[in-house]
């Protein structure tokens, strides 16, 4: 899913690494230097927030030493 719209690739590609190319007018999603698709854009407005979910991205992450857990609960 980018900005809310879902992009389809297939089965052949699950558990592959892709880049998207976020342009004006599409999506481009690239995996090493071949194009995988490219997929219109039906929300051409802004992208604010980045989050990054499939196999094996959310294990390596880590926070920086300035973070501090939050004080709400």
């Amino acid at each position: 899913m980018i900005n809310g719209q879902f992009i389809k690739l297939g089965p052949r590609h699950a558990g592959k690494i892709v880049t998207v190319v976020i342009e004006d007018t599409h999506y481009r999603i690239l995996h090493g230097e071949g194009e995988l698709a490219v997929r219109p854009r039906e929300n051409p407005g802004p992208i604010t927030r980045l989050y990054v979910k499939g196999m094996g991205t959310q294990k390596d992450r880590q926070g920086s030493p300035d973070d501090k857990p939050s004080g709400k609960s």
